[in-house]
């Protein structure tokens, strides 16, 4: 009886370092996430051989001082006047656009320009949207393929 109630009090000691050890604060997260300063919307992401590849892209600011009011909600501001980078392959800037009154900026440009010297079927390219707002940088990702 008495070997049962050692063991079980090794056990218990064991279970609670094990516990306590494994609950550590820390202050800073593994990788560094910031909310994006602004929605993001793209609108386009298949066209033809032969067609341009058009994306629009929106731009808001969403302004959360209602949010807890549900007959107002979160109101979305379009952001104008925003400078924003279009990048493929994460390095090569394929085109610089600038947002108009309501927040909005079309990409048009051919399938050379974005790379792909032979458009085939099923052919993609990821585009990647920079910019910053409020000093905050920010990025969205966008694949447009070949119909």
């Amino acid at each position: 009886m008495k070997k049962t109630f050692n063991i079980y009090l090794v056990l218990a000691a064991f279970s609670t370092i094990a516990f306590t050890s494994s609950c550590v604060e820390t202050e800073d997260l593994a990788t560094p996430n910031v909310a994006s300063p602004v929605l993001v919307l793209l609108n386009g992401t298949s066209f033809g051989a032969e067609s341009p590849v058009t994306v629009g892209s929106k731009f808001l600011e969403l302004d959360k001082t209602n949010i807890l009011d549900h007959t107002q909600g979160i109101d979305s501001i379009p952001v104008p006047n925003l400078n924003i980078a279009v990048f493929i392959n994460n390095t090569t800037e394929v085109a610089s656009l600038v947002t108009d009154t309501e927040g909005s900026a079309d990409l048009v440009i051919s399938w050379a320009d974005l790379g792909l010297s032979e458009v085939t079927s099923g052919s993609q390219v990821r585009l990647e949207f920079t910019g910053t707002y409020k000093d905050v940088s920010f990025r969205k990702y966008h694949t447009v393929r070949v119909n």
